[in-house]
């Protein structure tokens, strides 16, 4: 059997025998492999595909779920979203959303306002590797820091239900931090 997703610019077509040796590579628990949906493994081999992210990034988000642990500041939430109430969702980060999360941050006049704060002449008459290190700093570690701090991060959620006390995994979206669910 084949799927075919369809995405702006191209179509993925995903078979049987690919979601097989995704699930084969990347879970040998059995127990917790009955517990994934095949849409689940569809939206993993798309994001692998399309986006390029590990599928390992999406599985370690899982064996967090499963352990009770979070693996960054947005822990396991159920969807406030009436339509959508039954399900939860598990936010995991890649580095593919880092610009989705830095931009923002940078304010109304952006990365002007930084460069000039930071490489100001007063206080760097010369330009040191201390003053490039607090330039890189500020443009790219502390808006992912701080976003995560606040909860806003921009990434992916992994979504799920909850039944007898085990987590059924569904599929994936991204998430925008301004989505309100």
């Amino acid at each position: 059997m084949a799927w075919t997703v369809k995405l702006q610019d191209r179509e993925i077509t995903i078979t049987t025998a690919a979601i097989d040796v995704l699930k084969a590579r990347f879970v040998r628990d059995e127990e917790l492999l009955s517990r994934m949906s095949e849409s689940w493994w569809r939206d993993i081999f798309v994001h692998m595909v399309a986006f390029g992210i590990d599928p390992t990034e999406i599985i370690q988000a899982v064996h967090n779920v499963e352990a009770g642990k979070p693996n960054s500041d947005v822990t396991v939430t159920k969807f406030r979203d009436e339509s959508l109430k039954a399900l939860w969702h598990k936010h995991y980060f890649t580095a593919r959303y880092l610009p989705a999360n830095i931009f923002p941050a940078r304010g109304k006049n952006g990365l002007n306002t930084i460069v000039d704060e930071i490489l100001d002449p007063v206080k760097y008459p010369v330009i040191t590797p201390q003053a490039i290190d607090e330039l890189a700093q500020a443009v790219s570690t502390l808006p992912v820091k701080n976003r995560s701090v606040d909860g806003k991060l921009t990434g992916e959620w992994v979504i799920f239900g909850k039944h007898d006390g085990k987590n059924y995994y569904l599929g994936l979206a991204r998430t925008i931090a301004s989505t309100g669910l």
